[in-house]
């Protein structure tokens, strides 16, 4: 023979020709059935030369190969009209009924009752009443008692692992799950007692098994696959104690009330474990939720060590999915939970690079998020931090390719005591913080987009906003609907280039919008959200009225991940500021644009100048008021609280990306509040003191090209001085009153500012305020 087993007898029958075609010769490619037989044979395939050997004898038996024969049926031929019928068929069927997933098994409304529902009497446990084998009980009552005790035991030994008896036959209700035993009715009285008493370990048995076989199945989650695999184990130990208890039996040493006292720990556990599984079939657990009820069964069994035991070993084995789950969140940011047992919900359902700008500025608290009923208790108090961990490794992951991970990290595994989680979740969170913290502020450069913002958002570049009105103002004049953006795009580009802004490594960023709401709409919807108010402005506001200067504003293209910071929320206040200094430059300018149109008047003899006096004090007290609220907004609010966002960040203080968006928020917050564009009262009141501005400068423009009649004009002059008085006087006595209703120290400065010889207090305590 050239070989030994199968393989050798494969090529002695091919030598052979008197004997049958051997296997290779019977197959289709003779070569590749060897070829495949070596292969399988060189990967260790189990119970590979038996079955070798069953189709060789298959072959070499010609009644078997008849019979085979003989029940051979050919393939149906299908047919191409009958192949694109199937496939439309499919696709509609999917299309109503939508595609089958593991997901669609955790939200059924009834679950499979066994591992294989088509094979009812595949399984460990009782049968239903439908499917038992009726049958009449043995002639109990004709033995005597001692015989009746030895046959009743060895029917108890077959009724604990899901066997019925001669005498005692567990029924089994197919709706309820709930194990009875019937006993035979001519049962001594005093065995039946007994019986009784030991029967709840039938019904703890029947639990178990039909949880370990329900929740094996896939769909059920790892969590709950993993505490099945456990039960099978417990369930393995207990038919050793059977067993155990069998030997005795064939002794001749086992009695009733020896059996009752040896099941005792046994009965304690069984009972501990099927309590379990009632409670996670009831409340319908799984993942974290399996989990939480574990740690309080360990948690209770403090007086019983050998249930202590078994509690711990099950939750040790359901945990070990999770904390794998847990493990590479928190060490890679990445969520492989096919079972949806984790917490941690991941919210992506495209790739992020093609999702518009909307979801991109929400994506920070919008793509992980906490899953409550899913938070094990044992880790409850560090779900926050666990969330922020692998939030942090997401955003590397997705920006940093090259990131070098840690070689070795602690292993994470299930600890009954909460606080020993602590010290493993600290330190892959620091790692977390301090990688991204450095990914946005050194190779990002977050503070140099910060800048740039400041740049043109904040107006701290005065050279540039000085260029870019002058080439723009003639165009930002016109009717919103008449302006060229891309005109515009044109201007700003060439006052980029030709002003400091030159310099900025950020500058192509910095784009124009044309907002279709004013300033007092935008501040009004955003302070709406949430309130009662916010339906009435749900609608955008009429944009036909607005001219370029009211709609104008810059926008930023922000790239991830510096968009966690810089995001549609936090440009949107930007904004705001933007829109309020930017009107107030164009007012001042106006002004400015009166002072040198009426130089003209200094050309008049005394007693025709000397009327134009009043219109000079009343433009000055304007820009008085305009230069103060600038410097004010400027130098007083926006600069220090600048410098103090941009210290803290660079303190070193900082530990996480969070802190930085609250130190971020912070500023803006307090800018707008400070720069009374958190408040509409005061916001409409400074308006108005802008627009009778606007109207004076109007006014003093067409009086310098056609001189009018003197009377007139003085009166009109009046009429401006009193508007603008009063409206003064409302704002002035709204800043005092916030001032002293929120201890408001900064938004005084205004007040004193403006107010710094105290002639409008004297006012407001003469005439008083109408808000």
């Amino acid at each position: 023979m050239e070989g030994s087993g199968v393989l050798g007898i494969v090529h002695d029958l091919a030598k052979d020709a008197k004997v049958p075609p051997d296997l290779s010769n019977q197959a289709e490619n003779p070569s590749d059935f060897v070829a495949k037989f070596k292969d399988a044979n060189s990967h260790g395939v189990s119970n590979l030369v038996p079955m070798m050997e069953i189709l060789h004898g298959i072959c070499r038996d010609d009644r078997t190969k008849a019979l085979f024969s003989k029940s051979k049926r050919p393939p149906p031929i299908m047919s191409a009209a009958n192949e694109s019928s199937y496939r439309a068929l499919k696709e509609k069927l999917l299309q109503q009924v939508g595609p089958l997933s593991v997901l669609d098994n955790q939200n059924a409304p009834q679950r499979s009752k066994r591992l294989f529902p088509d094979r009812p009497y595949m399984t460990l446990d009782y049968l239903c009443d439908d499917l038992m084998i009726k049958g009449n009980f043995g002639p109990l009552g004709k033995i005597p008692v001692v015989s009746q005790e030895s046959a009743i035991i060895e029917d108890l030994l077959y009724c604990f692992i899901g066997i019925e008896g001669s005498h005692i036959k567990p029924i089994k209700n197919a709706s309820t799950g709930q194990v009875d035993l019937k006993l035979d009715p001519s049962m001594d009285p005093s065995l039946r007692e007994l019986v009784q008493r030991i029967a709840p370990l039938c019904q703890h048995y029947s639990t178990i098994v039909q949880f370990a076989e329900d929740w094996f199945q896939q769909g059920s989650g790892r969590v709950n696959q993993a505490l099945s695999g456990a039960l099978y184990q417990v369930i393995k130990d207990y038919y050793i104690f059977v067993t155990q208890l069998e030997s005795q039996l064939r002794q001749h040493e086992l009695t009733l009330n020896k059996l009752w006292f040896y099941i005792q720990p046994t009965l304690s556990t069984m009972a501990m474990v099927a309590e379990l599984c009632r409670n996670c079939e009831t409340m319908g657990a799984r993942g974290g939720k399996t989990l939480s009820l574990l740690h309080q069964l360990v948690t209770c069994q403090t007086g019983n060590e050998n249930c202590k035991a078994v509690a711990e070993f099950l939750v040790k084995a359901a945990a070990k999915p999770y904390f794998e789950i847990l493990s590479r969140w928190i060490h890679r940011g990445m969520i492989s939970d096919s079972g949806k047992d984790f917490f941690v919900e991941d919210n992506e359902v495209i790739d992020r690079t093609i999702l518009p700008l909307e979801y991109s500025d929400d994506y920070w608290e919008r793509r992980y998020t906490l899953r409550m009923d899913q938070i094990p208790a044992f880790l409850h108090s560090s779900s926050d931090m666990i969330l922020r961990t692998g939030k942090y490794l997401n955003v590397i992951q997705q920006c940093d390719k090259s990131i070098r991970w840690p070689e070795s990290v602690d292993e994470v595994q299930y600890m009954a005591n909460p606080d020993q989680y602590t010290p493993l979740l600290e330190k892959a969170h620091a790692f977390a913080s301090k990688t991204l913290l450095d990914l946005l502020v050194k190779d990002r450069d977050l503070i140099g987009h910060l800048r740039s913002v400041k740049h043109y958002f904040l107006l701290d570049q005065g050279d540039f906003i000085v260029q870019f009105m002058d080439l723009c103002e003639k165009e930002l004049l016109q009717n919103v609907n008449k302006v060229e953006p891309a005109r515009l795009e044109s201007l700003l580009e060439l006052a980029q280039r030709t002003s400091a802004a030159n310099t900025d490594p950020y500058k192509d960023n910095v784009g124009v919008e044309l907002l279709p709401y004013d300033l007092i709409f935008q501040m009004c919807k955003i302070l709406s959200i949430d309130t009662d108010s916010e339906m009435d402005f749900k609608t955008p506001s009429n944009a036909s009225d607005l001219t370029g200067l009211e709609a104008f504003a810059f926008g930023y293209d922000v790239q991830w991940p510096i968009s966690l910071v810089l995001n549609r929320k936090s440009l949107a206040c930007y904004q705001m500021l933007l829109r309020q200094l930017f009107y107030c430059k164009h007012v001042e300018r106006l002004l400015s644009s009166v002072w040198i149109s009426t130089k003209v008047f200094k050309c008049y003899p005394t007693d025709q100048y000397s009327q134009y006096a009043a219109s000079f004090a009343l433009r000055q007290k304007m820009l008085n008021f305009l230069q103060n609220l600038e410097y004010y907004m400027t130098f007083e609010v926006l600069e220090p609280n600048w410098e103090a966002m941009i210290a803290k960040i660079r303190s070193g203080k900082i530990a996480n990306v969070d802190q930085v968006l609250e130190i971020h928020s912070d500023f803006l917050s307090t800018c707008l509040n400070d720069c009374m564009l958190s408040s509409p009262q005061l916001l409409t009141t400074v308006r108005k003191l802008l627009g009778v501005c606007v109207e004076f400068a109007s006014f003093m423009e067409v009086v310098a090209q056609s001189c009018d009649e003197l009377d007139t004009f003085h009166d009109e002059v009046a009429k401006f001085d009193l508007r603008f008085n009063s409206v003064l006087f409302s704002l002035l006595d709204r800043i005092a009153q916030m001032g002293r209703e929120n201890y408001n120290e900064r938004i005084m400065n205004i007040l004193h500012r403006l107010d710094f010889n105290g002639f409008y207090t004297q006012a407001l305590d003469q005439f008083g305020c109408t808000p």
